[in-house]
């Protein structure tokens, strides 16, 4: 058994307090039982994104967002926002502090509580005034890391924090310092993937050092608690999948490595585009000598093309499944789910819940939580799953790596969309095939009319595939020129590689392989 991570948006304990009338903080204390007796091992519990979530002496906090009146000179209300009267509903109405309850609650079933602080959140930054704005966010701009363009709110990573100035450091290193004098968990994770730009642009390679520091600086307080609460603290961090993508951003994870900072590490792209090429073998490779656990971030999204824009493909179990075989065939611990749980308290999933495994259902119906709380921890258990590779983009390159502007989530292009004469190809990461499965590739072209004259020959790992047909498919593909093949049992590999033969110009848009066991 491998095991189930749950990352917990900051907002999400609040979501649901107020909907159905005010609920009671037994309602709230019976939250974290929804996973007692499932594969889930470990919890993330997210403090913070422009502000702290709980009552916070060094930080604006989401409470003090509820009875703001004037926000960077200029009259605001936001006692009527959800999560701003939510929050003052249950830390100072019912006076229960929500956090320290998570953590109780999840200890009691054996299930790891960690604290998450997301490193530079960079939520609604384009707006002038905003209930997840901070006071130090107004009073310092001098502190934002771009500043030397006019308009400065083209994006929301414009306006984050630069991190190469020691009172943003402090700034957080002070919340760290609070939420674990306040809390007694089990370890807190460091979210760099919200937001992974923390230096003004041109000087991420002189914040290498500076970042190295900051790691120093947040193990030395571990261990300061570590002698007041008696027992160990770990420490673990979400990052992007690529080493020299980290790197580039100022990100040395290997040195954190090197140094014994660090316990555990989750890749993972941002957020809604799923990364299904992540180097875990190399990343299992590097760490070998080192007690750190790898784990592979699955996220609410899979972006197939970076000329979609934001209209992501939500999930599926088939692609659920696909992410975690891929991930455990190359060695990750565990997986780690990114907002994916219930949290709201008229809507818990009940024991006597039926597992579902239907292609067809909604990714957050409750069948399917539980199919992934009880199963994914598990990868025989998954084996046993239908699932859809599909080709995504790659998400958070440096401006200068991308293939495409899309400048609002640095997302670039990885494979597709791909134009070719006469032949290309690609690769897709499957992992273990189960005895007696069945492959299928798909992929979608531009040109229908061009296709229909001349079927594209394929192959994959250097064998011949049988063209099955022209589907359409609206959910995946969004092509009505999405075409099938057959893929032999001589081709089956750990990597599927589609070479595709052409007399014309073809633009492949989409790209995906459906494995379907017996």
């Amino acid at each position: 058994m491998k095991g189930v991570i749950i990352n917990q948006d900051c907002t999400s304990p609040f979501s649901d307090v107020l909907k159905n009338g005010p609920c009671t903080v037994e309602q709230l204390r019976a939250v974290p039982h929804q996973y007692e007796g499932s594969q889930v091992t470990d919890y993330m519990i997210c403090l913070c994104d422009g502000v702290a979530c709980f009552p916070s002496k060094t930080w604006t906090s989401t409470i003090d967002k509820y009875h703001q009146k004037i926000e960077n000179g200029q009259p605001v209300d936001y006692s009527n926002e959800r999560f701003p009267k939510s929050a003052h509903y249950v830390f100072e109405e019912l006076g229960l502090d929500i956090f320290a309850m998570q953590i109780e609650e999840f200890k009691k079933i054996g299930i790891n509580p960690w604290l998450s602080f997301r490193m530079n959140d960079c939520h609604s930054r384009h707006l002038e005034r905003f209930w997840l704005h901070s006071d130090f966010y107004h009073e310092h701009p001098e502190f934002q890391r771009v500043k030397f363009h006019p308009e400065f709110i083209q994006t929301n990573t414009d306006r984050i924090f630069d991190y190469a100035y020691k009172e943003v450091r402090d700034y957080y290193l002070g919340l760290i310092d609070e939420a674990l004098e306040r809390y007694d968990p089990y370890g807190i994770e460091l979210d760099f993937m919200r937001e992974i730009e923390l230096f003004a642009i041109g000087r991420e390679h002189e914040g290498i050092e500076i970042l190295n520091g900051f790691m120093h600086d947040v193990y030395a307080l571990l261990k300061k608690y570590e002698a007041i609460r008696g027992h160990e603290l770990k420490l673990a961090v979400r990052v992007a999948p690529d080493v020299q993508i980290n790197l580039d951003f100022g990100l040395d994870v290997i040195k954190w490595v090197q140094d014994g900072l660090i316990d555990m590490i989750t890749l993972s792209a941002r957020f809604e585009s799923n990364d299904t090429d992540m180097p875990i073998k190399l990343w299992k490779r590097i760490l070998t000598p080192y007690n750190v656990q790898l784990v592979a971030g699955i996220d609410m999204g899979i972006n197939p093309n970076i000329e979609w824009g934001y209209n992501v493909l939500y999930p599926n179990i088939e692609t659920f499944a696909a992410c975690a075989i891929n991930a455990y065939s190359q060695g990750a611990d565990k997986v780690y789910f990114f907002n994916y749980f219930k949290t709201e308290v008229t809507s818990l999933l009940a024991k006597d819940t039926p597992f579902s495994t239907d292609p067809t259902a909604h990714y957050g119906a409750p069948g399917i939580h539980m199919t992934v709380h009880h199963k994914f921890g598990d990868p025989d258990e998954i084996m046993k799953l239908n699932r859809r590779h599909i080709i995504s983009i790659k998400d958070r390159l440096p401006q200068w790596k991308r293939s495409a502007n899309f400048p609002v989530e640095n997302r670039a292009a990885y494979q597709v969309p791909y134009t070719f004469n006469r032949n290309g190809s690609f690769k897709i990461t499957v992992g273990e095939i189960p005895e007696g499965a069945e492959l299928t590739l798909r992929f979608a072209v531009e040109d229908g009319d061009a296709v229909r004259r001349d079927t594209p020959r394929v192959f994959v790992n250097s064998e011949p595939c049988e063209f099955i047909g022209i589907e359409k498919d609206e959910r995946w593909s969004r092509s009505e020129n999405t075409l099938s093949y057959r893929i032999p049992k001589t081709g089956f590999g750990f990597d599927i590689c589609p070479y595709i033969i052409v007399n014309s110009l073809t633009k492949v848009t989409y790209m995906d392989v459906l494995i379907k066991v017996k």
